[in-house]
């Protein structure tokens, strides 16, 4: 509290911090006592994630003997990973400025390994685990418990094994549309369970975090409505870092919705010489965010050759930018696939992050099409192929 000159002015301030303590976030320190069945000696460590930049941060570590231990410190509240070697074993936990009891249980934990993959690890997700202590951690499990959301599990374990046990591709991704389908009513179902929360609990970071969460699984959630949820965060949850992360999301959906200039950008072209976006300017223009490992992506080329055939004297071209970090398969692709339209490749000027332009663009998923005016403003953004199709015929006819 800070100093000041009248002792009278003094006792009201104190008065006024005692009545209003509940709104203030203190940052005291978190407690965390650990209690490990299955494991009896090892190292625990607390790690924070940046997501948006894919960064891990290790808040504490200790060394443990007889399944306890106990970490302590100062961090602002949030999701962290608790991690447990040697196994890779962890859980995750709502930090909180307050003491925290924690009991872990490594069977029947859910293994995985993902050494195929460039930097990939294994390890196991400990699925037995309590926490006590923490209203944060209360509200997120009672929102990840909602009856609501769990009445989607026995659907999606349903399809998740037959995507696994079917060999055929085509019916693999019929599977993976269903299960596409499935997941846009359960988020609209999650939705309505984030905003009411933020309605009642408009201070609190859990919030915050619940919406950023949201929106990782749903980046095709209307941003009027992720807007407007995020002005009705304030207090602490104003302060995190969650807020900071939603209001550079909205920044950039809004620098491509609809309307909108669409950001500059250059690219190799196969030859190694550059195309500028702004350069096509004076013709409607698609650019089609693809890979050559997207099989819907490949498999939308037929089509989109169709189209390119009937518009392009019209004064339609399209763009396709690849996802590909390698060109070599970039290259094959294009050798099978000879598209008619300029290709240009994106770029990966950092490790382990998205492709330059698609994160410029937003593109959280391929296939993924933005059509351009002839002034370079947005007409449509989506991954729905027909609201092109659409568009197309309202500009051109039939």
């Amino acid at each position: 509290m800070k100093k000041i000159l009248s002792a009278l002015t003094g006792m009201l301030f104190l008065l006024a911090a005692c009545n209003n303590t509940k709104n203030i976030h203190q940052n005291e320190g978190y407690t965390i006592k650990g209690t490990l069945k299955g494991m009896d000696s090892g190292m625990v460590k607390l790690v924070a994630y940046n997501e948006d930049e894919r960064t891990a941060k290790t808040l504490d570590s200790v060394s443990f003997t007889g399944g306890t231990f106990e970490l302590k410190g100062k961090a602002e509240p949030q999701m962290v990973t608790v991690s447990i070697k040697p196994g890779n074993w962890a859980f995750q936990v709502f930090l909180d400025d307050t003491t925290m009891n924690v009991t872990a249980d490594t069977t029947g934990s859910k293994y995985y390994d993902y050494t195929m993959y460039d930097g990939g690890t294994k390890g196991a997700q400990i699925k037995d685990f309590t926490v006590t202590g923490s209203k944060n951690f209360d509200d997120w499990m009672k929102y990840q418990d909602d009856p609501v959301q769990k009445k989607y599990e026995p659907v999606f374990a349903d399809l998740d094994k037959k995507i696994e046990t079917t060999k055929d591709i085509d019916q693999q991704y019929k599977y993976r549309d269903q299960a596409d389908s499935v997941r846009k009513l359960f988020n609209q179902d999650r939705e309505i369970i984030v905003k009411d929360y933020i309605a009642k609990n408009p201070s609190s970071i859990v919030g915050a975090y619940m919406l950023k969460d949201l929106y990782n699984w749903y980046s095709d959630m209307p941003l009027k409505d992720m807007i407007g949820m995020t002005d009705k965060l304030q207090g602490d949850a104003k302060q995190s870092k969650y807020y900071v992360s939603l209001q550079d999301i909205i920044a950039k959906r809004n620098a491509v919705a609809v309307g909108s200039l669409a950001p500059d950008f250059t690219l190799m072209k196969r030859d190694s010489s550059k195309l500028t976006l702004s350069s096509t300017r004076g013709k409607y223009v698609m650019i089609d965010f693809w890979a050559s490992w997207c099989h819907p992506c490949r498999q939308a080329i037929p089509h989109w050759k169709e189209v390119y055939a009937k518009y392009h004297d019209k004064g339609f071209d399209i763009l396709s930018v690849s996802d590909d970090s390698k060109w070599k398969d970039w290259f094959k692709a294009m050798d099978v696939e000879k598209m008619p339209w300029t290709q240009v490749c994106d770029e990966f000027p950092i490790k382990d992050m998205p492709a330059r332009v698609g994160s410029l663009y937003m593109t959280t998923y391929i296939p993924f099409y933005v059509l351009l005016d002839k002034d370079g403003k947005v007409l449509v953004y989506s991954g729905d192929e027909n609201k092109i199709d659409e568009k197309l015929k309202e500009i051109f006819g039939s």
